[in-house]
């Protein structure tokens, strides 16, 4: 089932009846939900992500606008008839019937030509939960089972009724980190399996960017950014979509384009230039893996300097924590660093990073959106090939002078023979 929604608005009254003017929830929100695709919907809490998810289910009616399945305009079209199945944040479960009960009660309220037989009934049932992995523990009631055991219920209580959508809003939210995961898992394997269009409500980046196809990111009820995982993360549109996705968060700081270089604060970081503008003050977002420790401060490749303030081991990474005088809001500049190295991180002073140039983003001061430059210098990998093979053809040189040298010291030294030549015939004749 593909999902559309055109243009659509969705207005609340306020609150303070004295207020007459209406609180806007979702502004003018447009986007597709592929068919058979998990796609997430992400944001900060009171963005309009589970309005949004309302109005797809038929429980909210819009202001403005359209919302389509499979091309066909369902606006009106109340929520039991639009072939969704919804799970909740609190699971919603019947806390006095057993989980074959709690599963099987929409079903057995159809009427009509829908209705089904007792065994029809006991099919379905045991069919979604062998998908979901309770089969075991149909005779359990709520309260004898674990949070991710309830959450499996719900989704098998929303996939009994073949729905053409699943809807989930936020239902990892009460289970706690190791269950999270492993919940998150497997709704991606169920989702898999039963190929049905499935969105996902979150406020977590790390969930969203684990299990889903397609992110849809949004703010104040505005859509900020549509991509896959990946693209959102490498190729953020704006400060916000940047800042929101990645742990830890990317460090921002206070910069400036001037005369073919990028200061950050003082620090004469980088040459590049924008691509559509000249000299420009800008924001700089730069990832935490994007930084690297330099030995010697006066490096000439050193792109900032900063002091040290602490080290985090975290097993397989360390995290080196410093203050950097142009970092926004005064926070602290963040880089990992592979813990083969830590060794040779300093516990103070001041310390030089160097920067990867795919890690680093510019954006505009006023607008916050992001800004195109072109990297004037040496392409590390590039110079890296180029140092490696100079450093190669210097041994190759050094290594058989030396062995020559070996060789000749070693052998016993030779007196020269005495020539036989017109010396010797001179003499005859004398």
């Amino acid at each position: 089932m593909k999902i559309e929604l055109k243009h659509v608005t969705k207005k609340f009254p306020n609150r303070n009846r004295k207020i007459k003017e209406f609180v806007t929830a979702v502004e003018d929100m447009t986007f597709e939900i592929p068919d058979g695709a998990l796609v997430c919907i992400i944001g900060p809490s009171g963005c309009g992500k589970s309005t949004a998810l309302n109005l797809i289910s038929g429980l909210e009616m819009p202001t403005d606008g359209y919302v389509l399945f499979d091309g066909e305009d369902v606006t009106n079209v109340p929520p039991e008839k639009r072939g969704i199945g919804m799970v909740f944040q609190s699971y919603a479960l019947y806390p006095h019937l057993n989980v074959r009960k709690n599963i099987s009660f929409p079903l057995e309220n159809l009427k009509g030509a829908d209705k089904l037989t007792k065994d029809q009934i006991k099919e379905k049932v045991n069919e979604v939960a062998r998908i979901v992995q309770i089969d075991e523990l149909m005779d359990r009631k709520p309260g004898q089972m674990s949070g991710g055991q309830q959450q499996r219920v719900a989704i098998a209580r929303a996939l009994v009724k073949k729905p053409k959508v699943l809807l989930l809003d936020e239902p990892l939210s009460n289970l706690d980190a190791r269950l999270r995961i492993q919940t998150r898992e497997e709704i991606r394997r169920i989702q898999r399996e039963t190929g049905i269009t499935t969105v996902f409500v979150t406020h977590d980046q790390e969930e969203a960017m684990s299990i889903s196809d397609l992110i849809i990111l949004i703010k104040q009820g505005v859509v900020y950014q549509i991509g896959k995982p990946q693209e959102l993360y490498d190729n953020p549109a704006n400060l916000f979509s940047a800042k929101f996705l990645g742990n830890p968060p990317i460090n921002v700081l206070g910069g400036e384009v001037k005369d073919g270089f990028l200061y950050v604060g003082t620090d004469k970081a980088l040459p590049l230039k924008l691509k559509d503008y000249g000299n420009r003050r800008v924001f700089v977002g730069i990832r935490p893996e994007g930084l690297s420790l330099s030995d010697d401060l006066r490096d000439e490749d050193c792109g900032i300097r900063a002091v040290m303030k602490s080290v985090e081991t975290l097993g397989r990474d360390t995290s080196v924590i410093a203050k950097h005088h142009a970092m926004s809001d005064g926070a602290d500049l963040r880089a990992i660093i592979s813990s083969d190295h830590i060794k040779e991180i300093p516990e103070s002073g001041r310390v030089c990073f160097t920067i990867n140039i795919n890690k680093i983003f510019l954006f505009d001061r006023e607008t916050e959106e992001r800004l195109d430059f072109e990297y004037l210098g040496v392409d590390e990998s590039f110079a890296s090939a180029i140092r490696k093979a100079a450093a190669e053809k210097e041994a190759n040189e050094v290594e058989p002078s030396v062995e020559k040298k070996e060789e000749t010291s070693s052998e016993p030294e030779k007196k020269p023979k005495r020539s036989k030549g017109k010396k010797g015939k001179d003499h005859d004749q004398k």
